[in-house]
């Protein structure tokens, strides 16, 4: 596993990136943090500079590996921030074993899926058939506003085109189909720390019904919603916002 664990402070903090993305994702908030906290930054198998492994990985794999960090960096409890399947990973992980977690933050995740969910994972598993920038073409329309995809159009075919060069397309299709499976709702309940959920009102990708119901079977959380903003709640001016929140919740 490719991971970073830096930072200063007696208490930890890991991050987990969503899918086609790598622990370059949370450079810029988890360095935020670095003069209070640890913070674990890590590739999720078969992303960033983390291989695939002999085989298809599932969500209890997933878990595995993250747990597996936990005791080759000995760290004994920690608060979990994950982005829309890291976030899947990191309620997997805090049903399974909730005495290494202190408080959670679920950004643009969920805990089932609903038909619109289906269709836009569906949209993706087709086009990463194809070729990486095809998904990348279909996958930026959905995470950014249109108004800053507009304005960024040569940047981002720079970035399509870079990304190209090293990503992992099997690992991707995987994440897509653990993504499809994912079911955790009625686990929900035996997750006792504290949690905050973060939405964009303008994600077409995790509808807010979806964060509602992680609201409602979390006893002990608290749901922001960022207005004109979509799949991606650091974009922007977002970061520091997001970073403030950070400190006032851990």
């Amino acid at each position: 596993m490719n991971y970073v664990f830096e930072g200063h402070g007696d208490k930890t903090v890991v991050f987990v990136h969503g899918l086609s993305d790598s622990l370059e994702y949370w450079r810029g908030l988890s360095s935020t943090l670095n003069d209070e906290y640890q913070t674990l930054i890590y590739d999720i198998r078969g992303h960033g500079n983390s291989p695939l492994g002999d085989e298809a990985f599932d969500m209890d794999m997933l878990v595995d590996d993250l747990y597996n960090l936990f005791l080759k960096l000995d760290i004994e409890k920690a608060s979990l921030v994950g982005l829309s399947m890291g976030g899947n990973i990191v309620l997997s992980f805090a049903v399974r074993y909730p005495s290494l977690v202190d408080k959670i933050v679920l950004m643009s995740t969920y805990s089932e899926i609903d038909d619109n969910l289906k269709s836009k994972l569906l949209e993706f598993r087709q086009a990463i058939g194809i070729s990486y920038e095809a998904f990348f073409d279909v996958i930026v329309r959905y995470v950014i506003p249109q108004k800053a995809y507009d304005e960024n159009r040569d940047a981002l075919e720079i970035l399509k085109r870079e990304n190209a060069k090293n990503a992992n397309v099997e690992g991707i299709k995987n994440g897509i189909d653990v993504g499809l499976d994912f079911y955790i709702t009625p686990q929900l309940n035996r997750i006792n720390c504290p949690a905050l959920i973060l939405a964009g009102r303008d994600d077409d990708i995790i509808s807010l019904e979806l964060c509602d119901i992680l609201n409602s079977n979390i006893k002990n959380s608290e749901l922001i919603i960022f207005e004109n903003i979509k799949h991606d709640v650091l974009f922007g001016r977002n970061l520091s916002k997001v970073s403030e929140l950070l400190r006032q919740f851990l």
